[in-house]
């Protein structure tokens, strides 16, 4: 067996291994509802750059009788492996949409609140708001035994974020005798 066919098998082995990682990082995406981040984008492009340059390498191995055979499937796989990086790119910048703090999705959707909630917490200094500012931000709280106190209100964010999703996230605030936000926890049951 030549070199350059050794080659392109390994290139073909890479590509169905590139396209498995691919999915299993949509699922991971959607499973963890991961965002945009520096090292969400660096996992992404690590397999593309590697398919770069397996097809590099292949493509010099070739012989050259073979390269204008094998040019539209670099092409090919070069533009599926593209559309595999870009589909997830995309789906990380849903997820950062989704998990952008406002009034509205919060008081519509109870179960996206476990997304909304760090937004929330990192662009609406909640300590020190009072009890009516809260219920303006964040509406009625919800009715539970859960976590209830005498000084505290809870509200229900949905199901725990991450891979196995078996219990609830809630938020809790806790208030003064002046009836002002003092401290927060986000709690699970």
């Amino acid at each position: 067996m030549s070199v350059s066919k050794i080659v392109n098998y390994a290139l073909y082995s890479f590509v169905l291994l590139y396209a498995l990682i691919y999915f299993i990082y949509i699922f991971f995406i959607n499973a963890v509802h991961a965002s945009i981040s520096l090292m969400s984008i660096s996992a992404l492009l690590l397999p593309f750059i590697l398919l770069l340059f397996f097809q590099w390498i292949s493509w010099k191995y070739t012989n050259k009788h073979y390269k204008r055979k094998i040019k539209m499937r670099f092409i090919g796989i070069s533009s599926l492996g593209f559309a595999l990086l870009v589909f997830c790119v995309v789906l990380l910048g849903v997820n950062e949409f989704e998990s952008s703090f406002t009034a509205e999705r919060w008081l519509n959707d109870d179960e996206g609140r476990v997304y909304l909630v760090d937004d929330l917490m990192n662009e609406h200094e909640v300590i020190g708001m009072t009890k009516d500012e809260v219920f303006t931000l964040l509406g009625s709280p919800t009715e539970t035994e859960y976590f209830k106190e005498e000084d505290n209100v809870v509200y229900y964010l949905g199901a725990e974020r991450g891979i196995i999703r078996i219990d609830s996230e809630w938020l809790v605030i806790w208030f003064d005798g002046s009836d002002k936000a003092m401290k927060y926890e986000l709690r699970t049951d």
